[in-house]
């Protein structure tokens, strides 16, 4: 069975036809009828793209596009929707895994293990530096109300006093 490209190369040398001739008669790039014809499918635009060109292309060579595209598909393992973009599944099983993509466990061991070594380091700076002063007395008392600090200078504002108010006699009525 002939490969797509060879297919392609074939009906082009039946019609006569040079690369950039069909380039003209299609507008499609040199370059990419290249591709196309050496089934070099992995360095062309989104597959999407290379199935309109193989259609275009098969349709101008006098062959059945449908055919083609569908053989196109076989080879690349079909197709499968990635967010708002279409790939091969040749393309997706050949890309690296990404870096980033941890899985949500480890992440939570990692976050805590850290939480773990913060608050151990924090208690043992706080022994390491209460350790052997002296507790004096005033440390040990705790006072119910807490200390108010003394100001070392006069307020600016100063309410004045208020006379308490007269009393008035109540008058006998008759």
């Amino acid at each position: 069975m002939e490969s797509i490209g060879e297919t392609l190369r074939e009906a082009r040398h039946q019609r006569h036809a040079s690369l950039e001739d069909a380039s003209r008669a299609t507008r499609i790039k040199m370059d990419i009828l290249e591709q196309l014809e050496a089934d070099e499918f992995d360095r062309l635009a989104a597959p999407t793209y290379t199935k309109g060109f193989l259609r275009l292309y098969a349709e101008y060579l006098g062959l059945d596009s449908q055919s083609l595209v569908d053989a196109y598909l076989r080879s690349q393992g079909g197709l499968r929707r990635q967010g708002l973009h279409m790939e091969t599944e040749k393309n997706i099983r050949a890309r690296k895994p990404s870096e980033l993509h941890l899985p949500l466990r480890s992440v939570g061991l990692v976050v805590v293990a850290l939480t773990a070594v913060v608050f151990v380091s924090v208690l043992i700076k706080n022994l390491l530096s209460h350790h052997g002063q002296p507790v004096s007395s005033s440390a040990r008392i705790i006072s119910a109300q807490p200390a108010v600090p003394k100001a070392d200078f006069d307020a600016y504002y100063q309410p004045k006093p208020k006379p308490a108010p007269e009393l008035l006699e109540p008058t006998a009525s008759k």
